[in-house]
């Protein structure tokens, strides 16, 4: 069969609306719809002008193919469309059996669609009014019928829109329109950001499976390429961006990972809302020349008969780990085994994290794991914030209080640098500012020697600034790392 339809950029509903209703043609109820597209394991097609979509409506779920646009004002295309099974564990389903047969997730687009049926010219058309996620209001005006009939049909839709007083037809789809509308890569050189839009179009290879990771890194290595590694649990945002963006200039072939690794999680924390936007996290991906995208399930990393876990001991239970029991121990397990499926030359981690990644210096060097670690530094909100994928769960209040984490860290430093090398002050100093805010509640502050990570009470050498705050239950942390011996050597 053939689709048929024109799409209009409209202010308000309300005079189609009218016409509908002067048309007496039937409304549906309104719906809420989320279209996965994804893109072919052989082919680009943004560059073939297909599309392959998972449509989930309410609990209904479709796959539909759509392809290539044929000639004309009103867009025309073959259209093959499958239900599905009902409900978002099938859609899940489905969309795991995409990813491992090589279909790699694009972007989503949502909307809010409310539609009207009506006969004109001997046709059954359907108005539909769509309320788009980060687009606006669109009116699309549809037939679908077979190719016999393809020229009287596009005859019929000009007509019809025409009498509903649209002009100016949008020619681009939802998907081109919200790719269109991403944000630009927010780092690196003009030259480097351009580059990488020019490669846009293309997503990276998704693999699911230690084998399937195993071949992609081993056709790498049989190239002579550098395997660069970021390990994430997702939910990316400009930090990663700047790993990513730090692995491509220095490594030829770029592997993310994107697990949220259940055993860093304790009995009472976030593990259940943990967000994980995975066709967000694929689209940022791209636009960042990613080659490979590692999405294990639980099952994978831990399979039922898991039992060895990774200690650093002493490192592991202060800071962060003093309130997160074997927190840590999950950290060091999982990125060991990353290490051991994707054998990295370099991976990279940012110091926001900064008590992970001094563990997980001394774990590689006891362990004498063949990996080269970069720790990059903290990329910051323009108020200084640091980025988090945390950061989603606090409001506008909580959020504009929470910069409270870099003054305070500031406020040590600037004394610091006015000569105070007594860590007990400086900390009772940051507790004061932090304590002043608004439903802001100290976790921890602390000073450490950060070749150790333990307490210090006089400060030289390389030390460790870092804190832990609670917004309600979300709890942000924060660090620098100063060198006393050259106080405005500061990360």
């Amino acid at each position: 069969m053939l689709e048929i339809e024109m799409k209009f950029s409209v202010s308000d509903f309300s005079a189609l609306e009218q016409h509908m209703a002067n048309w007496r043609a039937t409304p549906q109820l309104a719906i809420e719809e989320a279209d996965h597209y994804f893109n072919a394991p052989d082919r680009d097609f943004a560059r073939t002008d297909e599309a392959f979509r998972l449509r989930c409506i309410g609990i209904q779920n479709r796959i539909t193919y759509k392809g290539p646009k044929q000639g004309g004002l009103a867009k025309t295309r073959t259209e093959i469309e499958l239900a599905l099974e009902p409900g978002a564990e099938a859609a899940d389903k489905w969309r795991r059996l995409a990813v491992a047969l090589g279909y790699r997730p694009t972007a989503v687009v949502k909307k809010r669609r409310t539609c009207y049926d009506f006969q004109r010219g001997g046709f059954a058309l359907q108005a539909c009014c769509d309320e788009v996620e980060s687009l606006g209001r669109f009116v699309e005006i549809e037939i679908v019928t077979n190719a016999e009939q393809k020229q009287r049909a596009q005859d019929v839709i000009l007509q019809t829109t025409r009498e509903l007083g649209l002009t100016s037809s949008e020619q681009r789809s939802y998907l081109e329109m919200v790719l269109a509308n991403l944000p630009p890569l927010s780092l690196g050189t003009p030259g480097e950001r351009r580059e990488i839009q020019e490669r846009s179009r293309l997503t990276p290879t998704i693999t699911t499976t230690v084998a399937d990771t195993r071949n992609a890194i081993a056709a790498a290595r049989t190239q002579g390429k550098r395997i660069g590694l970021v390990p994430t649990m997702g939910a990316l945002h400009a930090g990663h961006e700047s790993l990513i963006q730090t692995a491509r200039r220095e490594t030829d072939f770029v592997v993310v990972s994107i697990f949220v690794n259940q055993t860093q999680f304790g009995p009472k924390e976030d593990l259940s809302r943990y967000p994980r936007p995975f066709d967000a996290d694929v689209a940022l991906c791209a636009r960042a020349n990613v080659d490979l995208v590692f999405q294990p399930t639980p099952e994978v990393m831990y399979p039922a008969s898991f039992k060895t876990f990774v200690e650093v001991n002493e490192m592991q239970n202060v800071l962060c780990g003093a309130a997160r029991l074997g927190h840590f121990r999950g950290v060091a397990t999982v990125v060991l085994k990353l290490f051991n499926i994707l054998q990295p030359d370099v991976a990279y981690f940012g110091q926001k994290d900064a008590q992970q990644a001094r563990l997980l210096m001394q774990m590689v060097r006891d362990l004498d794991v063949p990996v080269e670690l970069r720790i990059c530094p903290i990329v910051r909100a323009a108020d200084g914030l640091a980025l988090s994928s945390r950061n989603v769960y606090l409001d506008s209040e909580q959020r504009r209080h929470a910069t409270v984490l870099f003054r305070a860290l500031e406020l040590i430093r600037a004394r610091i640098d006015a000569g105070e090398r007594q860590a007990e002050p400086l900390i009772r100093a940051a507790r004061a500012l932090i304590d002043a805010t608004p439903g802001a509640r100290v976790d921890y502050v602390a000073i450490v020697d950060f070749g150790q990570l333990q307490p210090i009470e006089r400060l030289q050498g390389e030390v460790l600034v870092a804190l832990a705050v609670y917004f309600g239950t979300t709890r942000l942390i924060d660090n620098m790392l100063i060198d006393v011996g050259h106080v405005s050597n500061v990360s």
